[in-house]
C-alpha cells in the first residue's frame, strides 16, 4: 500500500503560519513563492524534506504546480526532481470545480497532469462540466475524483458523479464526512462502487473542520482502510492535515507510521 504525502499539507507555510486562516490567500502566496525562476529550488527543497519524513509519493497541490502558471521548463525540472529522489505523483489537486471550463482549459489542465505522471486528480468537479471532463479522463486515462466537502451524505456525491462513471468518481475525504456528521466508515461502503481515491484526514470535530494527526480526532482511520480493504480497493492513500497556525510536519510524520502499522495489522 503506497501512502502519499499531501503537498497542501504545507497549506500556510508560505506565509509563516501567521494570518493564515483564509485559504485563499495561503494559495496565492505559495502560487507567487513558486512560480517563477525561484522554482527549482523551491520544489527540491519541498519534495527533499517530504522524502525525509518516510514519504515516497505525494499528492500535488495545484498552488505548488499551476497548470496555467507552470512552463514546460518548470515542468521538465519537476519531473526531474522527482526522479532524483524517487518521489510519484499519485494525485493532481487541479479541479473543475466552476461550472462553464473551456475545451481548452480543461485541456490544459490534463495536459499537465499526463506530463507529472499523476493518474487521477482529486478536487472539484461540477456536473456541468461532466461531458467535457469524462470525455478527456478517458481520453488520456487519467480519473477524475469529486473531493468531498459541502456535501453532507455520499448520495449527494453519487449525484454529482454517478452520470459520469467510471472515469468520475469520488475522491473521498474523511475527514470532510466527519466534519458533516456522516460515519467516513459507512461512506466508504456507499461510495464503494465510485471510489477512484482516497484521503485519510482526521478532524477533531464534528461540525467543524479542525485536522489533526491520524489517529487523535472523531475518524475511525483504521476502519476506513479496514472498509477499503473489505470492498477491494488497492489504490494509493494521501495523508492529509492541513492547520492554519502550525508546521504539521512532526504530526503527519507520526500519522504515517501509524498508518503503516494499522495496515500491518490488516493484512495479518
Amino acid at each position: 500500500m503506497t501512502f502519499a504525502f499531501m503537498t497542501a499539507n504545507f497549506v500556510a507555510r508560505e506565509l509563516n503560519y501567521t494570518d493564515s486562516l483564509d485559504w485563499g490567500k495561503c494559495h496565492q502566496a505559495t502560487v507567487e513563492a513558486f512560480h517563477g525562476p525561484q522554482f527549482s529550488a523551491k520544489f527540491e527543497e519541498l519534495i527533499l524534506e517530504i522524502k525525509g519524513m518516510g514519504f515516497d509519493a505525494i499528492e500535488l497541490w495545484v498552488a505548488h504546480l499551476d497548470p496555467f502558471k507552470a512552463t514546460p521548463e518548470m515542468i521538465e525540472q519537476a519531473n526531474a526532481i522527482l526522479k532524483k529522489y524517487e518521489m510519484s505523483v499519485i494525485s493532481y489537486t487541479a479541479g473543475f470545480g466552476e461550472p462553464g471550463i473551456t475545451h481548452e482549459d480543461a485541456v490544459q489542465i490534463f495536459e499537465t497532469a499526463k506530463a507529472i505522471g499523476a493518474p487521477v486528480f482529486a478536487q472539484g468537479f461540477h456536473p456541468d462540466n461532466g461531458p467535457l471532463v469524462s470525455e478527456l479522463a478517458e481520453a488520456y486515462t487519467i480519473k477524475v475524483g469529486l473531493e468531498n466537502h459541502p456535501e453532507k451524505t455520499p448520495q449527494e456525491v453519487i449525484d454529482k458523479v454517478g452520470p459520469f462513471s467510471p472515469w468520475v468518481g469520488s475522491a473521498i475525504d474523511t475527514g470532510w464526512f466527519a466534519t458533516q456528521g456522516y460515519d467516513p466508515v459507512q461512506a466508504v461502503y456507499d461510495l464503494k462502487d465510485y471510489i477512484v481515491h482516497v484521503h485519510l484526514k482526521d478532524v477533531k470535530a464534528p461540525g467543524a473542520h479542525d485536522t489533526c494527526a491520524l489517529g487523535d480526532g472523531i475518524v475511525d482511520i483504521k476502519g476506513v482502510m479496514a472498509a477499503l480493504k473489505e470492498i477491494g480497493f488497492t489504490g494509493p492513500m494521501t495523508v492529509e492535515h492541513e492547520p492554519h497556525t502550525y508546521d504539521p510536519t512532526e504530526e503527519v510524520k507520526v500519522s504515517l507510521e501509524r498508518v503503516k502499522a494499522w495496515q500491518a495489522e490488516l493484512e495479518k
